[in-house]
C-alpha cells in the first residue's frame, strides 16, 4: 500500500455559495395556493365532506380511501389536488393524534 492509501481522509470541506451566478433561466418561486382552495375549485364535494367531518375518525378513513385507493381502474387525482389532499390529511392526522383518537404505532390499529 502506498502512503496516500494509508492517509486519513480529510472531511474538513469548506463550501462557498457567495459567488454563485444567478441566471435568468432559474424558475421564479411560485406562489403557494392553499390546499382548501385547490380542493374547492376542482372537487367541491370532497371539500364539503372534509369540512363536515373535520376532526373525526370517519374523515381519517375517507381521506385514506381516496388518497390510497386500491382500485386499479381509477385515473387518480391531478397532482395539485393529490398534493392538497395529502397536506389536509397530514394536518388532520396531527389533530387526531392530539385528541388521542389515533396513534403513531401501526400495531395499535
Amino acid at each position: 500500500m502506498s502512503e496516500s492509501e494509508n492517509a486519513p481522509l480529510n472531511w474538513d470541506i469548506q463550501l462557498n455559495f457567495d459567488n454563485l451566478e444567478i441566471t435568468e433561466e432559474a424558475p421564479a418561486p411560485t406562489k403557494k395556493i392553499p390546499p382548501r382552495k385547490i380542493l374547492g375549485e376542482k372537487f367541491p364535494k370532497i371539500l364539503e365532506r372534509v369540512d363536515l367531518l373535520w376532526g373525526s375518525l370517519e374523515l381519517h378513513k375517507y381521506l385514506e380511501q381516496i388518497i390510497f385507493s386500491d382500485r386499479s381502474k381509477r385515473e387518480g387525482f391531478p397532482n395539485d389536488v393529490l398534493q392538497a389532499l395529502g397536506e389536509i390529511h397530514v394536518e388532520h392526522k396531527r389533530i387526531l393524534k392530539l385528541k388521542k383518537l389515533i396513534n403513531d404505532d401501526i400495531w395499535d390499529l
